[in-house]
Formats: C-alpha cells, structure tokens, sequence
C-alpha cells in the first residue's frame, strides 16, 4: 500500500532498461504517512508471514506499534530476524529483554542479535516484509526503532520498495538476504540473543546498560538562540502501550530495578569511560559518603553481592603485601557517583568515591567486628596516561583484617583462604557504607551462600568476575551487625 506520490528510479539491466517503481517519504512535511510508524502499521497486517528489520538504535518505545504483529507471528512461528546495535554499550537491557519476549524467543524460527563495536557504530535503518503471496516490501531510511524514529518526531526520510508495485524482487530478496547473512557467518560485533540469560551475560559484558544513559542539556547554541526559543516538533502519531503481557519481568529472581532516575544529578564522560560509569557534574575531586551514589538501587530483594577471595582480595588475611582489591561487577556501578582524584604524572586522573567500611568474621553465633573504616572505589585503564586493566576495583583496607585476624585465631576459626565465600553489602543514603563479612567455611551462614552462588552457577546467573564469580546477596540473608 503507497503513502505517497511516486518517483521513478531507472536502472540498466543488461541491453535495455527496466523500469522499478521506488517510493520517497520524507517528514519534514510533518505529515503522518511520511512515518515510519505509518509504513509499518500498515504493512504489518495479517498476510505477512516474515519479518526482518536492523536498527542502529533501539528504545522499547519503538516496539509499540510492533507489539500486535509480533504477538501474531510469535503465535505461528513465523520468522521474525533483528538486529540493533548498542552503540557505545547505551541500549538498556531491560528493553532488549522486552524486544526477547515479544519476539518469543527462545524459538526455532525468532532470531535477535545485538551488535557492539569499539570506536564504531551499527547504524542502518531497514525494514523487511514477506507476504504469504511470496510478494515483498522494505523501507530504507534514516529512522530507528525508538520512540523519536516511529512516531516521526524527529525529522526522517527514506524510500519504500514494493514488489507487489513492480519494484526488483532481486533487490528485496538482497535486503532480506543482508539481513539473514549476520546469522550466517558469525560476524565479528554480533552477539546473539538467544534468551534472557544472554541478555543478562550481555549487560555483565557492558554491551547493554542497565538504565538509561544520563543526556546532559543541550548548550545555547551561538547566534540561533536558546534551545527554549527554537521551534519544536511533536510526535506525528501515537501508539498504544505495551500490552501487560510483555512487561519486563525480573531476569534473574529478583532483578528488576526499583530506581529509574537518579536522586542526584550524574553525567557520563565517555569517552574514554564506559557509559555505566556515571559522575557527579563538574567535580574535580572525590565524592563520598551518600554524595557518592546515585540513588539508583541494585535489584528488588537484593542487598549486595556474594563473592569468592582471591589472591589479589585475600591478600590481607595470609599477611602478604600490596594492596587489597575487589573488581565489582559492572551490574552494580549504575549504584555509584564518582568524582575525580589524581592530577599528576605519577597519579593519574582517575574516577573515585569513596565510602565507609565495617568489616566483620561471623561463625554461628559468633560475630567479631572490627572498627569503622574508609575505602574507596576507583576505575583504572581507561586514560591512555593509566597503565591499568579497565576496571573498577574496590580497596579491601588492612586495619580492620589486622584488627580481626588474632581474634579468630584465638577463637580457633578458620582464617579465610583462596575460593572461600564472603558476603559484600552495598551503602545506602541512610547508611553509605559497604560491609564485609568473612564467613567461618562450616558455619550455617556459608552453607546457605554456598547454595546461593551454586544455583546461580547453574542458571548462568553469575555476575562480573569478582574472584571466581559474584552473585547477588538477597537481602535478609547477611546476619545483623
């Protein structure tokens, strides 16, 4: 079905010309049928029997218009293929895992893959159908699956081809083929999504971001005016929710985030930082305390992480030298607000916050605390002046582990080793601190953890690479202190 006037594209095949019939659309006019949304409200009807689609950026908003014919080819096991990038690692898990359910996957004839690259972008905008006649159609333009991209708020344009209006089969079956290609040979970037678990595999690997990524306001710009005085556009149609069905339900137990903006404000630096490595604006030196966190929250029901020592982190209770560290997951960081620290040739500039720390050794009804401490969180590796490994680490301080080691000697606990298991709770506003709790290895407590971080194991629900692998804690499982 046409939206608007036709323009003819003439192409030489062999000794003669052809004639094909390609259509422009263009919504700087501001008319609806010039919308993306438009083309795909209409071509999406019940005679199509395969869908392709590749969009550089992708925002769950975008799935609206698609909710209806995506439930429909879900039903019949209908081929459905797409592709969107993560574009500097900003597109959300939450809405990738969205774009997974409604496509329904996992399912033999679904196929969802997200593309991320270094210094380069996945930026094409193309949407393919197949009917049940074997005829085709496909836009090719500039707009993507986000809410700004179908509702033809921003300004788009592209061409339409239609077999069923005399258009090359041989070019719509190229589109569709280029599509079905990525699949085929495992392109380098691509990261196939073939159900929840690999959405989440996917956000511990910072491809997808947990939250939105913060957009700082856009400047003045010189001799035009402010950006409150230039003209502004609406959206040319709208769409209904998403049905209650397809809302996001938690990934793994219990993680769905309970925070969608933060309490302070925050901006990214990237590059050279990743995007879920979120600052406080203009600051120049450390955040600390509830300064240094965004308001954001981890998961519903969970209060921290369960992790392993390791050489580096259990450094302190074998009494060898250097500094302590444990790298937190990248699932945690939307948590943190970072300033600045270091200026000079030996300190490099790196982002930091810095936080109280109670550490603690629990056995049964044992529970030995050491004084308050400081610590801080820092990311290395990502200044060209920083030598690091790009992570984001965690100082275990020394005082309090010196404080507790002869008190659990004299008790006759074990001293925590290598591959041990310990509880990290996370700081809140009414308390930013993080708290440590080394376990005694045949206590009920460990056990329990132990169980834990097994069935997370085995549903591939392990986060980061905080030793040998973190989980989350679920709140109420560490002691009171």
């Amino acid at each position: 079905m046409r939206m608007t006037a036709a323009i003819d594209w003439r192409r030489q095949t062999g000794a003669r010309w052809g004639y094909y019939l390609v259509r422009y659309i263009d919504s700087g006019a501001r008319i609806a049928t010039s919308a993306l949304g438009n083309w795909l409200q209409t071509e999406l009807t019940h005679d199509v029997t395969e869908f392709r689609l590749q969009s550089g950026f992708f925002g769950v908003e975008g799935l609206r218009v698609l909710a209806t014919p995506l439930e429909r080819l879900r039903a019949a096991n209908a081929p459905v293929t797409a592709l969107i990038g993560s574009n500097d690692g900003e597109t959300v898990e939450g809405h990738v895992a969205q774009f997974a359910d409604l496509i329904g996957l996992p399912r033999a004839n679904g196929r969802l893959g997200v593309i991320y690259y270094a210094g380069a972008y996945f930026h094409p905008k193309v949407y393919h159908v197949r009917r049940a006649d074997g005829s085709q159609g496909a836009y090719v333009g500039s707009a993507n699956l986000t809410a700004s991209g179908v509702s033809g708020l921003h300004v788009e344009a592209g061409v339409l081809l239609d077999t069923a209006e005399g258009d090359d089969a041989a070019t719509l079956n190229e589109i569709a083929l280029s599509i079905d290609n990525w699949f085929g040979v495992g392109r380098a970037g691509l990261e196939i999504v073939a159900d929840r678990a690999d959405v989440f595999r996917l956000t511990q690997a910072g491809i997808l971001s947990l939250l939105p990524v913060p957009r700082p306001p856009r400047a003045p710009s010189s001799g035009g005016g402010t950006g409150s005085s230039r003209p502004r556009l609406n959206p040319l149609l709208t769409f209904p929710p998403l049905p209650t069905t397809a809302t996001v339900a938690p990934i793994a137990a219990t993680l769905a985030v309970t925070a969608t903006q933060a309490t302070l404000p925050v901006v990214t630096q990237s590059p050279p930082y990743p995007t879920y490595l979120l600052f406080a604006p203009t600051t120049t030196s450390p955040t600390s305390g509830a300064n240094a966190l965004t308001g954001h929250q981890l998961p519903i029901g969970i209060g921290g992480i369960i992790f392993r020592w390791n050489r580096d982190s259990g450094r302190h209770w074998r009494g060898a030298p250097g500094t302590a560290n444990i790298s937190l997951p990248v699932t945690t960081l939307h948590t943190l607000r970072f300033g600045r620290y270091g200026s000079s040739a030996r300190t490099p500039s790196r982002p930091r916050a810095e936080f109280g720390m109670h550490v603690r050794y629990v056995s049964g009804n044992a529970n030995i605390v050491a004084a308050p401490a400081t610590t801080n969180v820092m990311a290395y590796g990502y200044e060209h002046s920083d030598p690091g490994n790009k992570d984001v680490r965690m100082i275990v301080p020394k005082p309090p582990i010196t404080n507790l080691l002869p008190q659990v000697n004299s008790a006759g606990f074990s001293i925590p080793v290598d591959d041990d298991l310990a509880l990290l709770e996370w700081p809140t506003h009414a308390d930013p601190s993080f708290r440590l709790t080394a376990i005694q290895k045949s206590s009920s407590l460990y056990t329990q953890a132990e169980m834990i971080i097994r069935a997370a194991t085995s549903a591939n629900q392990l986060i980061g690479h905080v030793g040998n692998g973190a989980c989350w804690l679920p709140a109420g499982v560490s002691p009171r202190w």
